[in-house]
């Protein structure tokens, strides 16, 4: 058998320069694609979208099993052995892609076959549920290879747009719309397949291949997985069921998708941290685990309160400019989503930080499933009476419970004192370009302008607080900054 080979780890920085290209992309794409599909597919169209989506996200789901997050544990934990990553993939991609095709099975024949409405959008979004067995961005990311999962999923997205753009005219053209995003979406996994072979190729195996040796540990990763989308893709599914109503479906779409957004960029630092903290784990270096956690926090809290509080300020003047006519109705629930930045900011950094890396899943799963069976009660209950509305506060009352949970009993690691010890002058901050930006929207006009001008006066009182309160994680990012920039002139 081959000797492992000792991989040396991708610095951080790197890997959070390669992630923040991915993301950046990933919230420019819609960003600037919103608008535009917002008004060419109309509410009622955007929602059949979501709904369909919902439906095929549960079969997604299924096949995956946990294998995302409890591969991505495996392989950094175990990335100096070579032959033991070779067996360990083999072993996860044939058990994958069994589950995909008796999920492939079910869906088509239910949905396709035996139901009558909308069959070509679901036989389309099928196509997402057959390239599950290929997603091998779990193993890049276990290995920290970031640099690979950025550069792909960035050429998909430029695609996604030309495709859009290009293609997408009318109304009429909503499954044409369906076809390029599921197509431009499983675009990487095809691209990344090629570089497995540089960490296999020449590595023997010599124990048997055992496919399902590991479904029992993933399941342990699946429940949280099937809990966290009953309170995020389900609120679509029984929107659509209860209100039988395609716009409710459309305005909820739309208002979460703004409101979660700026959380793929708080989070971002949190999947990068998870692979070295697992890392650090196994090799009980636990004070490293500390200091990155501290830093996450630092970077987590100065996102997440000022775009919380800017976006609620904001709001009334955004949604009409960005998404147009007829979506009057996103702006109450940006207001209830909002909180939700800072909610799932927190507990996402406790759940990559310290739940999975310290194998305490089984503790979080309680948790989800506690969260996921309120959101579902209240469900119920208030899309019945609410709405769209009602999905959004049973949402936020879920995630809510979530975190709570997750602080109390992760206040031996990282306390709720540890959080305000870090974030408190965030909180200063925040609320204080909240009063400023409250003063300032009463007088200005509506307008794109207009829109700018308050945001760019938002972001410099909350910097310039921070700055007169010389918070430390900053002085040192701008250090850190004008450093690098000074070599780059120098060179």
């Amino acid at each position: 058998m081959e000797q492992s080979v000792q991989a040396k780890p991708t610095s951080i920085k790197k890997n959070y320069i390669y992630s923040a290209l991915a993301k950046i992309f990933a919230l420019l794409i819609p960003i600037l694609i919103t608008p535009y599909l917002a008004r060419v597919l109309e509410p009622d169209g955007n929602g059949v979208i979501s709904f369909v989506a919902s439906i095929v996200s549960y079969f997604v789901i299924a096949s995956n099993i946990g294998i995302e997050t409890y591969g991505q544990k495996v392989i950094s934990t175990h990335r100096d052995d070579k032959p033991y990553l070779k067996r360990f993939l083999i072993e996860i991609t044939t058990l994958r892609a069994i589950l995909t095709g008796l999920c492939l099975l079910v869906y088509y024949i239910t949905f396709v076959v035996v139901l009558k409405g909308n069959t070509r959008l679901y036989a389309i979004y099928g196509l997402s549920l057959m390239a599950v067995a290929i997603d091998f961005t779990w193993f890049f990311q276990g290995v920290e290879d970031f640099k690979k999962i950025a550069f792909s999923n960035i050429f998909s997205k430029l695609l996604y747009v030309i495709l859009v753009f290009v293609f997408v005219k009318e109304k009429a053209d909503l499954n044409r719309s369906a076809f390029i995003l599921v197509i431009t979406n499983i675009l990487p996994y095809f691209i990344l397949v090629p570089f497995l072979f540089r960490y296999i190729h020449k590595v023997k195996v010599d124990d048997k291949i055992r496919p399902f040796y590991h479904f029992k540990e993933c399941m342990v990763y699946f429940i949280p997985t099937i809990a966290i989308q009953i309170y995020t893709i389900l609120d679509k599914t029984m929107i659509g069921l209860i209100t039988n109503s395609d716009f409710e479906n459309g305005y909820y779409e739309k208002a979460e998708q703004l409101a979660k957004l700026p959380i793929t960029i708080i989070t971002m630092m949190n999947i990068i941290m998870r692979s070295r903290i697992s890392y650090y784990f196994a090799n009980q270096e636990f004070d490293k685990i500390k200091a990155l956690t501290k830093k996450s926090a630092s970077f987590s809290l100065m996102l997440a309160i000022p775009i919380m509080f800017g976006l609620i300020v904001i709001a009334k003047r955004f949604v009409p400019i960005y998404l147009g006519e007829g979506y009057e109705e996103c702006i109450p629930l940006v207001y209830i989503f909002s909180p939700l930045i800072l909610i799932i900011g927190i507990s996402n950094l406790l759940g990559t930080h310290y739940y999975t890396p310290f194998e305490k899943q089984r503790v979080s799963n309680r948790f989800l499933i506690i969260g996921a069976v309120i959101n579902v009660v209240l469900n119920a209950i208030c899309i019945y009476f609410l709405k769209a509305r009602g999905a959004a506060i049973s949402s936020v009352i879920a995630e809510l419970v979530i975190t709570i949970l997750y602080l109390y009993f992760a206040k031996d690691f990282f306390s709720l004192k540890d959080f305000i010890k870090v974030g408190y002058k965030y909180i200063i901050a925040g609320v204080g370009m909240f009063g400023v930006l409250l003063v300032v929207n009463y007088y200005l006009p509506m307008g794109i302008g207009y829109l700018v001008l308050e945001v760019g006066i938002g972001v410099s009182v909350y910097f310039l607080l921070l700055l007169f309160m010389r918070d430390q994680f900053l002085l040192s990012m701008i250090q850190l900054f004008w450093k690098k920039f000074n070599i780059f002139r120098r060179s």
